[in-house]
Formats: C-alpha cells, structure tokens, sequence
C-alpha cells in the first residue's frame, strides 16, 4: 500500500494542545549504578541514551513518550521508560507508539527548524508549549493518527525491502562464484 504525504490534509496545532509537556525529573550520572534502565541525556546522539542504570527507588518516566533535551532542542521517541539527565522533558499523548512516535520526531525536529534553539537559547517546555506543529488530519480534523503510522510502517517496509533485495544479489552472486 503506498501512502504519500500529499495525500492527505494538513492542518497547524498548538504543541499544548497535542501533548501533555511534562519537565522530566533530573538525575545526575555519577550518582547512578549501571543497570537496564535506559538513561536519556541531552546527547544529540543515540537516541538521547547515554547509558542504562538501576532505577530502584526513582522516579521513571513512561514509555511511548518523546522525550526533549531542552539546550539541544532534540526530540526522541523513547520506547521503554526511563529516567532523565537535567533540563529534559518528555511529551506524553495516548496515541503515541513506535510508528506516531517517529513521525511525531520527524515533524517536531521540523517545526524548530532554522529557529535558533539550542545552547544559550533552550527549548524549554514553557517555549514548546505554544509553538504550531504542522500534522496531517482525518476528515474531523483531528490528527491522523492512523495516517502516520502507516506511513511510518510503509517506509520501514520499503527499506526492509532494500535490504532483503541487497542480500538476495550479494547471495546470488556468491553462489555462482563458488
């Protein structure tokens, strides 16, 4: 099934009135054992993760949730829970899962775009909060939720698809050289 883009209506939202912002509780990594939890830094890098730690007795955020580092404006879509470093938050909404969830990054990254957000300048939850966010809409106008997941899921497919193909030549070709 292909899903495109243009094939449905967009509408702008306020950032508040999609998502709950909630400023994540901080813990520093010195005081911190290793553990299986994931801890979610301001490391504009994999994912935000930093490490995993024990999280006995602290305060865990929900999975399905984007998390923010407010001084590097990034936005990751978190899959478990975890726990935060200082000035994170996270954005919360029901229909939030791997599939929205990426979307979901790809479009916030967007909309602070070119906006001079990052250190000396945070995107704090106070900032985010009334900024607009471009989302495609169903045909009450709310956000399609369905819309982006399988957008999302039609884009995995299509690289999995790559790969499988990839693999396919590199075998084929091996077999006929043996």
């Amino acid at each position: 099934m292909k899903v495109s883009l243009d094939s449905v209506e967009w509408k702008e939202f306020k950032i508040s009135g999609i998502f709950e912002i909630v400023n994540s509780k901080p813990y520093h990594k010195t005081s911190l054992q290793k553990g299986f939890t994931p801890y979610i830094t301001r490391t504009s890098f994999n994912n935000g993760l930093e490490c995993c730690v024990k999280s006995d007795g602290l305060k865990i955020n929900p999975r399905n949730t984007i998390s923010l580092g407010a001084e590097n404006a990034d936005f990751f879509y978190q899959e478990l829970e975890y726990i935060t470093g200082n000035k994170m938050y996270y954005l919360k909404n029901k229909n939030i899962n791997r599939y929205t969830g990426l979307f979901l990054v790809k479009m916030l990254q967007s909309s602070i775009k070119n906006c001079g957000f990052g250190y000396g300048k945070g995107l704090t939850g106070t900032r985010l909060k009334n900024r607009a966010l471009l989302l495609p809409v169903d045909s009450k106008g709310n956000p399609n939720w369905q819309f982006m997941e399988s957008y999302i899921k039609d884009l995995e497919l299509k690289k999995l698809k790559n790969i499988k193909d990839y693999y396919q030549k590199k075998l084929y070709k091996y077999k006929n050289i043996s």
